[in-house]
């Protein structure tokens, strides 16, 4: 029954091995294509949304067309402008605009003006807009292209950004049917922010947001306003860093697009993703821009699945060499060299997906690299306290620089630099500069300097020395690992302060630039991946005694998250080498029992487990920890496997003194030392990292 069940084994798990990757496969694609039709939908939504805010200000101002026009008496015209804008609050604003002496003889200009843009009503007469300047041209181009949307442009009166419908009127139906000349307009602006508000509700990762550029490629909306309010267009925008992504997308100010979706390999890294539609009634581009944590599966699923796949092809070969040794195709000393090879290989596979698979951010964490994220996060926050009716908090921007980490012991983070406030002249009535470090158990801070800037500002600095308390898991170790947490604060709990990063001070924001860390600090044996700013969100049950501080349930602090790998090679000399060598030590013994007086192999085992002790208090030592590591457990399984030899050598001994089948005994050890480590080993790995 041994090749039968060998055929079996074998076919089901090769079986096994490719459900587990065709699973993995299936998961990948189908993850990739929900997300992607997902985006797809919030885009095309969020355009619909726009289109259908500006369809229903054109109907508005189409069916107020009709009246005016229907209007024998156009003297009537002021009264019923009136009325159409109070029983209409959606309108942000109507207008009127006669021909120069259309209206009467006597009066050149007559174009009342009623707005409500920041909310509080308002009446204007316009004058001097039969002159051929550009701010008149949504008096001009109706009057030839008919109605017409005009590129919109920043009013600095009521700080807003806008856009104007306009449509020709005349003297009667029958003027208009016949083609007759216009009596005027009757143009309507939109705040763009209306337009625009359902941008900020896009679910498009950390880093995601939603921009929109006009027919001439003008910048409308963006999450950082400073863009729009200055005017900026596409042009001038991919000179910057921020903005090298639109030169990849060229595609999208197609006046024919419809929609496209760009992935990683046509961006660079730090893009990541974008999608781009038109606007409904417009031939405005609006382009979604995605952080790559949108199209992250989940980084334990794939390490799981990846060990399952791994541990399925594995099993597929090991059978397939035990079935080749049954029909004599290998010899036993082969096919235990082969399997032991099969099993490392696993192994260090295995190590190597729980390495790149490893979570290290919680899910309600918001990651900070960019200007556009960070006015994202204001925008959000900001909105949350309002829904909350809580005031809305003071953005502090706040930076910081890491000059040295040094693991005080394996909890303990000593960590130095400076830190930095900018209050603004509005600020620096009502708050002082203050910085906190949470979770610090030592912490002196000296202020470096006090500078007044140029706007009114106040920058304020400080040098620090810190020993920070966290918990770190060291179940992985020497494969493990370490995210340290550099945790901001202001000092006034109730004064209902938010720290922002001050991203201006930084040259390069990404998370392989590490812009808050110095270029030569020292690391001994670890190696810094990626640093970045991000916001974590602290729940406290408590109030601190202070009736001011309203937000407890949704406290953001701002956060510098530091994340470390551990080196392998100084592991592997101080603690995976003397392994090697004891493991090797242990097999001579093995293999030298025929030869060795059972007192003297007893006496060199027992020597070499005398050493596996000294070099596992070395690393209980080292580590100065509670918890059982990854690698300690390999002591274990030394222990395991000198305790079984003995037993073995002393079978052997007994055979030979009693005449008895010596050679089974020493066939086992010799044989099947190997295998047996390798796959306690790779168990181990498996159960340590699935």
């Amino acid at each position: 029954m041994h090749t039968p069940l060998l055929i079996f084994c074998l076919l089901f798990s090769v079986l096994s091995a490719l459900y587990a990757t065709f699973a993995i496969y299936q998961k990948h694609s189908r993850f990739k294509v929900d997300v992607r039709q997902q985006v797809k939908q919030q885009t095309l939504d969020a355009a619909k949304q726009i289109g259908d805010k500006l369809a229903l200000t054109m109907t508005f101002v189409d069916e107020f067309e009709s009246k005016i026009t229907a209007l024998e008496d156009k003297r009537y015209a002021p009264e019923l402008l009136q009325y159409e804008f109070d029983t209409n609050p959606e309108l942000f604003s109507l207008n009127v605009t006669f021909h120069p002496y259309q209206y009467d003889k006597y009066t050149r200009y007559f174009s009342p003006y009623y707005e409500r843009l920041t909310g509080v009503e308002r009446k204007f007469d316009l004058v001097d807009y039969d002159k051929p300047d550009v701010e008149f041209s949504w008096y001009h181009r109706p009057l030839k292209e008919g109605a017409i949307w005009t590129e919109p442009y920043y009013e600095p009166q009521n700080n807003v950004l806008m856009t104007t419908y306009s449509v020709p009127f005349y003297a009667s139906e029958q003027a208009k049917k016949s083609g007759q000349a216009a009596l005027g307009v009757i143009p309507s602006d939109v705040s763009l922010d209306h337009l625009t508000s359902s941008l900020r509700k896009l679910k498009l990762g950390l880093g995601g947001y939603g921009v929109i550029f006009s027919t001439e490629q003008n910048l409308i909306s963006h999450p950082v306003f400073a863009h729009v309010r200055e005017g900026e267009d596409k042009p001038s925008l991919v000179k910057k860093a921020e903005f090298t992504y639109l030169n990849q997308i060229e595609g999208c100010f197609d006046t024919k697009l419809d929609y496209l979706f760009f992935n990683g390999e046509t961006l660079d890294n730090d893009e990541h993703y974008a999608a781009c539609t038109l606007i409904p009634h417009t031939n405005w581009v609006l382009i979604t821009r995605m952080s790559s944590d949108m199209f992250e599966i989940d980084k334990d699923f794939r390490r799981q699945t990846n060990i399952i796949a791994i541990s399925c092809y594995a099993a597929s070969i090991i059978f397939l060499i035990l079935l080749l040794t049954r029909k004599r195709r290998l010899n036993w000393t082969q096919n235990n060299v082969s399997i032991s090879i099969v099993l490392m290989i696993s192994t260090i596979i295995v190590l190597d997906f729980a390495r790149s698979f490893n979570e290290i951010e919680a899910e309600d964490t918001v990651i900070v690299t960019s200007n556009s994220q960070k006015e994202a996060f204001q925008t959000s926050y900001r909105n949350r306290l309002l829904q909350m009716r809580i005031e809305e908090p003071h953005f502090v921007a706040t930076g910081a620089y890491v000059e040295s980490i040094e693991f005080v012991n394996a909890n303990n983070v000593h960590i130095t630099g400076s830190v930095w406030q900018k209050l603004t002249p509005d600020q620096r009535q009502v708050l002082t500069a203050n910085i906190s470090f949470n979770e610090a158990i030592e912490s002196k801070v000296e202020e470096n300097y006090r500078k007044e800037l140029n706007d009114g500002s106040l920058l304020v600095s400080w040098h620090f020395s810190i020993i920070t308390r966290q918990q770190f898991d060291y179940s992985k170790y020497p494969f493990d690992h370490k995210n340290i947490v550099l945790r901001l604060s202001a000092s006034d709990l109730g004064a209902n302060v938010v720290l922002v990063p001050d991203l201006d001070a930084y040259e390069r924001l990404g998370k392989k630039d590490n812009p808050a860390i110095a270029n030569d600090i020292v690391m001994e044996e670890w190696q810094l991946v990626q640093s970045y700013f991000k916001y974590t969100f602290q729940h406290y049950n408590t109030n601190f005694g202070l009736d001011t501080f309203t937000n407890q349930d949704i406290n953001a602090e701002l956060n510098y998250s530091i994340n470390l790998e551990r080196e392998f090679l100084g592991p592997f000399v101080t603690t995976l080498l003397p392994v090697m060598v004891m493991v090797c030590l242990l097999y001579a013994c093995v293999v030298s029992m025929a030869y060795t007086p059972y007192g003297d192999l007893r006496n060199n085992i027992t020597a070499v487990v005398f050493t596996i002790l000294l070099a596992h208090y070395s690393i209980r030592e080292h580590l100065q920890i509670d918890e059982v590591v990854y690698f300690e457990i390999f002591y274990f399984l030394l222990y395991l496997i000198a305790s079984a030899f003995m037993l073995i050598a002393h079978q052997y001994y007994k055979a030979v003194t009693s005449r008895g089948n010596a050679k089974y005994f020493k066939h086992i050890a010799n044989i099947w030392f190997w295998p047996l480590l390798t796959v306690m080993i790779f168990v181990t790995t498996i159960m340590t990292y699935y």
